[in-house]
This record gives C-alpha cells, structure tokens and sequence, in this order.
C-alpha cells in the first residue's frame, strides 16, 4: 500500500473476507474458484500454498452471483454468461453498469433503457413501467371523466 493511502482503504482481501463481505460461504467461494467462475484477480501467482487476493471487483462480483443464487439462477447459468460476458468484455465492467436484471434464466445488465445478454452481448430494449403512477393517472383522468 502506498504512504498516501489511509491505513482503513485496503486493496486485496483474503478468501476468507472476500467469503464474508459477498455474503457467501467459504465452501461456495472455493467452488466458483475451482470452476474458474470467479477468481482472485489479486494474486499474480496461482499455486498451492499461496494466498489468494480478492480486489474490490471480485468481491462486488461475488456478492451479484450470491443474489442471483439465492433468487434461484443455476451456477451453470452464470458460469456461461460470465464466459460469455468476459469474451467481450472484463467482468470489471460490472462496476460501471446500474443493473444485472434476470428473468430467471438469462443475466442481462442494464442501462439506460438498454439491457445486453451477457451471455451473448445481444442488446434489446427495456424499460420499467412504475405502476402507482399510472393508478394516480387513471384516478385523476377518470375523476375528470365524471366531473365533466
């Protein structure tokens, strides 16, 4: 760590914090590092016997997978729209996206009203209707109907 850092900002977390602050278990974490789905993109060198390092990315990462896993998302899936996503793409991009939106099935993120598959990068468009306003809407415009 650099002098001009606070001692508080750490840059790499062990397996076992990165396990804890994505709201995983340890046994999970190993899995989806053993079946390259994420890894510790913080240590330079792979082997036994060393530590592994998380960066802040792969904990953001793991914590998205372990919604998604608790929302009913196979680890199958994931793993192919991970590897379909770090094809075009570093799975650091997550944190410039605003949404990973699932059907159920398929992991898209999200933009702007545009949503890509991660598993194949193909864009479609999306949006977001916010029922309650359109009640009050209704409401109002049935209240004038009556009025008038």
């Amino acid at each position: 760590m650099d002098d001009t850092q606070p001692a508080s900002v750490k840059e790499t977390f062990s397996a076992k914090e990165a396990a804890k602050l994505a709201g995983l278990s340890f046994a999970m974490l190993n899995y989806l590092g053993r079946y390259d789905i994420v890894g510790p993109s913080g240590s330079d060198q792979r082997s036994r016997g060393r530590a592994r390092r998380y960066l802040y990315a792969d904990l953001l990462l793991l914590r998205v997978i372990g919604r998604l896993l608790q929302n009913g998302i196979s680890v199958l899936r994931l793993r192919r729209a991970l590897e379909g996503l770090r094809a075009r793409q570093s799975s650091a991009d997550l944190l410039t996206k605003r949404f990973v939106v699932t059907d159920g099935y398929n992991i898209f993120f999200q933009d702007s009203g545009v949503a890509e598959l991660l598993e194949t990068g193909q864009m479609t468009f999306a949006f977001v209707l916010e029922l309650s306003s359109l009640r009050s809407e209704m409401s109002l415009a049935i209240e004038r109907q009556a009025a008038a």
